[in-house]
């Protein structure tokens, strides 16, 4: 991947904020029926500096994010295209009008989304010694392995089981003590659902569940 696709999502902190994820999981919900993009980038913003401190297996899942929301983004950045980028309706609309072959990037970011809401589900009922791992290694089967090549999935297999367990992946890398986190990862799964299942819908009214 480009260098320049990751630059703009790149951060120093050491501290992910499950409320900044949160917050624009809420803010980008329109009515229940459409999703801000502006919004949606941000919650993968914040969730893919998680990934990169969590070690090898969300680290090239974050490397794959960005990449994808660097596309979106450089039409939001666009004068001549941004105001068809502001919705997921909006941006399947134009598309298809224009006749683009297009919402790949969006399409490859609601599979992820699939994954991080299955993930701090299972996260959030764990024990505190429970392997972070095993239920890693569970929810990828279920999830993103169905859209990754088999190189793909091999090194998932084996970098998964570098994650430790779900007190010390917590309490590593959250900036809220371990109550608080759990109590936003109910709140996070929550939204993080209702807006799958909006773009879920969106995607599938318009046939673009399966595009390439």
């Amino acid at each position: 991947m480009d260098s320049e696709e990751t630059s703009a999502f790149h951060t120093k902190k050491h501290d992910f904020d499950l409320q900044v994820v949160l917050r624009a999981l809420r803010m980008s919900q329109l009515d229940g029926t459409d999703v801000s993009i502006p919004h949606y980038l941000q919650a993968y913003a914040e969730l893919c500096r998680f990934f990169k401190l969590t070690g090898r297996l969300f680290g090239f899942v974050a490397k794959d994010l960005e990449g994808k929301m660097h596309v979106i983004q450089k039409k939001l950045d666009d004068y001549q295209t941004n105001q068809n980028y502001t919705t997921v309706k909006h941006m399947v609309a134009f598309e298809l009008s224009s006749k683009i072959v297009g919402c790949r990037a969006l399409l490859r970011l609601h599979w992820a989304l699939e994954f991080i809401v299955e993930f701090m589900n299972k996260l959030k009922d764990a024990s505190d010694h429970d392997k972070a791992s095993v239920i890693a290694s569970e929810v990828y089967s279920k999830t993103l392995s169905h859209h990754h090549p088999w190189i793909t999935r091999k090194l998932a297999a084996v970098s998964v089981y570098m994650l430790p367990s779900r007190k010390e992946l917590i309490s590593g890398m959250c900036m809220q003590d371990n109550h608080h986190v759990l109590e936003l990862l109910r709140e996070v799964v929550i939204e993080g659902k209702r807006v799958y299942d909006i773009v879920e819908t969106v995607l599938k009214n318009n046939n673009l569940l399966h595009i390439p």
